[in-house]
């Protein structure tokens, strides 16, 4: 007798992960992942069968497999870990020590995300319309408590 499936392991169901899932997979923090999938133009997908609930947010696999491998994901891992080293040390009050892990803060460069997601300069002219239309939005903006008025003033002046 052939071996039941059981739900969710195959057919369209294991194309899609959750948000939680993927968080995991990648070992980030919300924070991080956040700014991962916005740099490297990766947006949630909506499933026609949510297997795990449809208040979740979908990602496709093959999707989290790109952002599995982009070197950036180690960065913000290390990180992560000297924000650690950072905190130990400073409970400690090891000065020398804390002074020589921030001088040795991972930073991380965009450059190659950028040619990457912008390979010819007629690409990149073709996104640039999203961001006229932000500061567009922001120049009609009245001036808020979160939204300083020189912002504002600065976004008049380069419509």
């Amino acid at each position: 007798m052939a071996r039941m499936k059981k739900k969710g392991e195959s057919g369209a169901a294991t194309k899609f992960m959750t948000r939680a899932r993927a968080l995991a997979k990648l070992q980030l923090s919300l924070q991080q992942f956040r700014k991962l999938c916005i740099l490297k133009g990766v947006y949630p997908r909506d499933p026609k069968k949510k297997q795990r609930g449809s208040d979740k947010t979908y990602f496709h696999v093959r999707d989290i497999a790109y952002l599995a491998s982009d070197p950036l994901v180690d960065t913000f891992r290390q990180q992560k870990v000297q924000a650690r080293k950072i905190a130990k040390a400073t409970a400690k009050k090891q000065d020398v020590r804390l002074k020589k892990l921030r001088r040795n803060f991972p930073k991380y460069r965009l450059d190659a995300v950028v040619r990457e997601r912008y390979p010819t300069f007629n690409h990149m002219v073709r996104d640039l319309d999203d961001a006229l239309c932000m500061v567009f939005l922001f120049a009609n903006h009245p001036a808020m408590r979160r939204l300083a008025p020189t912002r504002i003033a600065l976004s008049e002046r380069l419509c």
